[in-house]
């Protein structure tokens, strides 16, 4: 009983309506990246075609004196960007649900995660294996787990 009435337990926390601060800044950090990344894609799968024209089927473009290798981009599926969109969204949606105290949105920001990671490699498989990308999330979603309990 004592342990639940101490300052910052849970209870305070919850009737006090103030999460961790570093809850905060990862819910923060996921819903910016979440929303940028969304509309980004949305953008992206909207004007591929036009950039794919634009470059004239080229597989390099010359940028400030240096010639960049644009071919993964010029031969990515076009729909490739709507998923990525769509899971980004998911993503944001999981994050703004747990800022709100909501369990659903923990398990709505894992599997999006979990499928971005998978949409990614399935899309590109020539590249590399994105452990950077799994450490990232892994973690995110540690800093989340540990903090369920505060989620109804």
């Amino acid at each position: 009983m004592n342990e639940i009435n101490e300052p910052g337990g849970e209870q305070e926390v919850l009737q006090n309506n103030k999460r961790p601060q570093i809850l905060s800044v990862f819910l923060m950090l996921s819903m910016i990246n979440g929303a940028i990344s969304s509309v980004s894609n949305f953008i992206l799968y909207g004007m591929v075609d036009s950039l794919k024209e634009i470059f004239g089927g080229s597989d390099t473009m010359k940028f400030m004196g240096m010639e960049l290798d644009i071919s993964l981009f010029i031969n990515i599926d076009k729909k490739f960007f709507l998923y990525q969109g769509l899971l980004f969204a998911v993503s944001f949606t999981g994050a703004l649900l747990m800022w709100n105290y909501k369990k659903a949105g923990f398990h709505l920001y894992v599997l999006s995660q979990i499928l971005l990671l998978i949409v990614t490699t399935v899309f590109m498989p020539g590249m590399p294996f994105p452990y950077m990308d799994v450490l990232i999330t892994a973690f995110f979603v540690y800093v989340y787990a540990k903090n369920l309990s505060l989620m109804k």
